[in-house]
């Protein structure tokens, strides 16, 4: 019986040597790689010797201090990296197939969701799958995407933000407001909206400039020619009241972001000319399908967003 091309041309590769070779190559040390494998420098030496054998052609350049990979060891890493990723999430997947109650959710999410509606989800999961575990990492809209790069979470729920890599989906769009002091509001403006200039206009109190709120205002301003002043930088939606209500400054934020009831001596308005909103979405990575238990974790997350109004 003729093999198929593709199983004889893989017959002599040893996927442990190919698991090695792709240590070295991200550590850039045979030393550094022993001690991260538990193994001796020149068991390691070893096994890349036989995969450069195997695939006929040298895969690294060795120097005294560090090693640097070859053309072709830059594209067997490339392949390799993929190839390992896509073999683990296969494993996973047939694992979680066999007993689906028995699997292993992790989440990459929003600190402001993971507060506010996160839990309530988890619980109604949990009661219905009490068998499957849930590992929940809160990260900044960045680092969502960063988790998910790295394999540390199954799928995100956060910010849409510009990335060829990830898939967006299941969002809703929430509408920019400013909490402003009612001491700040002339007299026949309080009509529940407030235009980016006059808000701009007065001292404000926002999150950093890594977070997705302060750059989209940021840009709007920018597209208007306007400039602004922040008195002060906060981390938490709860703290950007605070400092509104004691009348302080304008803060600008979302209604999922804190409990806006907590407001006092302030009017929420939303802002307008032009309309600002944050989006917010359901993140994975193209190409990589949810196993079972996480893709119905998935479904819950992404009704509750999609119903909720912003």
């Amino acid at each position: 019986m003729i093999k198929p091309r593709t199983v004889h041309d893989l017959a002599h590769v040893n996927l442990k040597l190919v698991s090695t070779f792709v240590c070295v190559a991200e550590f850039g040390s045979f030393q550094a790689t022993a001690k991260a494998m538990g193994r001796s420098q020149s068991a390691i030496s070893m096994q890349i010797k036989e995969l450069e054998a195997q695939a006929g052609t040298q895969l690294f350049l060795r120097t005294t201090r560090h090693v640097e990979l070859t053309a072709a060891g830059k594209m067997l890493l490339d392949q390799a990296r993929a190839s390992i990723s896509g073999l683990s999430m296969t494993f996973r997947h047939i694992k979680e197939d066999i007993d689906f109650r028995r699997g292993h959710v992790r989440i990459a999410c929003s600190p402001t969701y993971a507060a506010a509606r996160l839990p309530y989800i988890i619980k109604a999961f949990k009661d219905a799958f009490p068998g499957v575990k849930v590992s929940i990492g809160e990260y900044k809209s960045a680092e969502i995407l960063n988790a998910l790069k790295q394999d540390k979470a199954d799928f995100g729920v956060g910010p849409e933000l510009s990335d060829p890599e990830m898939t967006f989906e299941y969002g809703r769009a929430e509408p920019l407001l400013a909490v402003v002091p009612n001491e700040w509001i002339q007299n026949g403006e309080d009509t529940g909206t407030i235009a980016l200039d006059i808000v701009l206009s007065h001292s404000l109190v926002m999150f950093y400039p890594n977070t997705v709120v302060h750059q989209i205002i940021s840009e709007a301003a920018e597209e208007k020619g306007l400039a602004f002043t922040v008195e002060y930088y906060c981390i938490q939606g709860e703290t950007l009241l605070a400092f509104a209500n004691a009348g302080i400054g304008i803060a600008i934020l979302t209604a999922s972001i804190a409990d806006l009831s907590r407001v006092k001596n302030c009017k929420v308005l939303r802002i307008i000319e032009p309309e600002l909103y944050r989006h917010f979405t359901m993140i994975t990575r193209k190409g990589m399908t949810l196993l079972p238990a996480a893709k119905h974790l998935y479904g819950l997350i992404s009704e509750d967003i999609t119903n909720q109004t912003g």
